[in-house]
């Protein structure tokens, strides 16, 4: 099988500016270390919108989410470009809001598939504009793709709310995915209002601590079986689902994650099976980083992959 490197440096949707040089941190990683990874896979370099962040932010519910429109759409397609042509896109961003595109343009190549989604994150993103504390769209791709929208402590401008309807119409109008076929891994760190979610919606969680006892082999294992109907998956990993004392380098880290071993059994677990159609590697900040190593720590979580996805 191909494969493809797409960078989706997009940082519209965090709250702490520099994860949109997670793709140039990871190629100075490896070049330092004497890596292959960008050897092995064409890159496509996506446009970015972040000038917006310049600009006077109309959303405080949804900061600069106008911002995401053409960004979102375009990397819709690019995932879906692929895909029909039997090649794997690893999406490198970025915020998590980059999702929104890159699960959207899962959902466009196979549109009468069920979809699967493993989120291996420390958090639940399970937000929108009306119950986020923070505007923060890295916070909000889950609850648009899944078209949930419970009303809660915030009134958003009908700008928010119409520039959120035209980012959940990208690639196929309708819920990208439903709540039974989504599976966290590694979360811990969310509000109330997500919680709720997840009580009233019987969404599958598996704690570091579930992870610890049943071990990470396990754990592929456990959530594969979960998703048996589904027809594809999408994995997407946030790098703050991995514990802070291998790296600050992340926007929002969370004590008591996952270690290298532990991610690294994962992903190769999850590529390993013919079902799972994309991945998404997002948060890599080495703005907040001290000498790039959760880059580092991340080329060597993907080294494996590519074999694995190459004779697929």
């Amino acid at each position: 099988m191909e494969l493809r490197l797409i960078e989706a440096a997009s940082e519209i949707g965090a709250g702490k500016r520099g994860a949109s040089m997670g793709m140039a941190a990871l190629r100075v990683a490896a070049w330092k270390l004497g890596s292959e990874l960008f050897g092995h896979a064409e890159e496509s370099i996506l446009r970015d919108e972040n000038d917006v962040l310049y600009e006077d932010d109309i959303s405080p519910n949804a900061h600069h989410i106008d911002g995401l429109i053409r960004f979102e759409s375009d990397l819709a397609y690019e995932v879906y470009r692929y895909l029909r042509n039997n090649t794997f896109p690893i999406v490198v961003g970025g915020d998590h809001s980059i999702a929104i595109g890159s699960v959207s343009g899962t959902k466009m190549a196979y549109p009468n598939e069920r979809l699967g989604v493993i989120w291996i994150d420390a958090h639940a993103d399970l937000h929108s504009p009306w119950t986020t504390p923070s505007g923060n769209v890295h916070g909000m791709p889950l609850a648009l793709l899944m078209h949930l929208e419970k009303k809660g402590r915030n009134r958003p401008r009908v700008f928010t709310m119409d520039v959120w309807d035209r980012l959940r119409k990208i690639g196929v109008n309708g819920p990208k995915l439903v709540p039974s076929d989504l599976v966290f891994i590694a979360l811990r760190d969310y509000e109330p209002e997500e919680q709720a979610i997840i009580d009233e919606l019987r969404i599958k969680v598996i704690t570091v601590e579930q992870l610890r006892a049943k071990g990470a082999g396990g754990v592929v294992r456990e959530t594969l079986a979960y998703l048996t109907a589904c027809e594809r998956i999408h994995v997407s990993f946030d790098v703050d689902s991995l514990d802070p004392s291998i790296s600050v380098g992340t926007g929002t880290p969370v004590p008591n994650g996952i270690t290298l071993d532990e991610a690294r059994e994962l992903l190769t677990g999850f590529c390993t099976d013919p079902k799972t159609a994309t991945l998404d590697v997002v948060e890599i900040n080495p703005a907040l980083d001290i000498n790039n190593a959760m880059a580092e720590s991340v080329l060597g979580v993907l080294e494996p992959l590519y074999p694995i996805l190459r004779n697929r």
